[in-house]
């Protein structure tokens, strides 16, 4: 099953940013982190090796999530050069520490990378019966399952057919 790598860019309060990796002083913006949108990724993440985790967070990614209403494979137009900052601090630290031989989990870098370079600015609004984008190739999701009220409304259907089937059976004088 592959995650969903989309990520929203989100302001973080002053006193909140580590000085050790507080980044953004040296740019003069306003303090910010990625957010990855899907709770699948974030867990992926978080179960990564410590190295992989340490990588991501001091490149500026957040191990928790953020909800949008975008489309998956948009970001905000406004969010551009923070998410191009924070992905070459991310790559420059790839290529510095290495992922090499490092547990990844679930979490596919390639899908990643193929995502980020399909992602497109734009303020496209996901539909409610809109599903999420997935790479090509990836296996279907399996279908959300019944609620409540379906469960009841199958069972009692159900019902009456056996209902009808018996009282047919009865009356012929079949009985069962």
């Amino acid at each position: 099953m592959s995650l969903e790598y989309d990520f929203d860019i989100v302001a973080i309060a002053p006193d909140e940013v580590d000085p050790e990796h507080g980044h953004s002083a040296v740019t003069g913006r306003p303090p910010v982190r990625a957010q990855f949108r899907s709770v699948k990724t974030a867990d992926a993440l978080r179960a990564a090796s410590p190295k992989i985790r340490r990588i991501f967070l001091e490149s500026g990614f957040s191990l928790e999530i953020g909800g949008s209403n975008l489309s998956g494979g948009y970001f905000r137009p406004e969010d551009a050069v923070d998410r191009n900052l924070i992905l070459k601090r991310l790559f420059a630290n790839i290529r510095n520490m290495g992922v090499q031989g490092e547990y990844r989990g679930e979490f596919d870098f390639h899908h990643f990378l193929a995502h980020i370079r399909r992602a497109k600015p734009g303020n496209v609004a996901r539909a409610a019966s809109m599903p999420p984008l997935q790479p090509p190739g990836a296996p279907p999701e399996p279908p959300e399952r019944r609620t409540l009220v379906g469960r009841i409304g199958f069972a009692l259907g159900l019902a009456v057919i056996l209902f009808v089937i018996l009282k047919l059976l009865a009356a012929q004088g079949a009985a069962p």
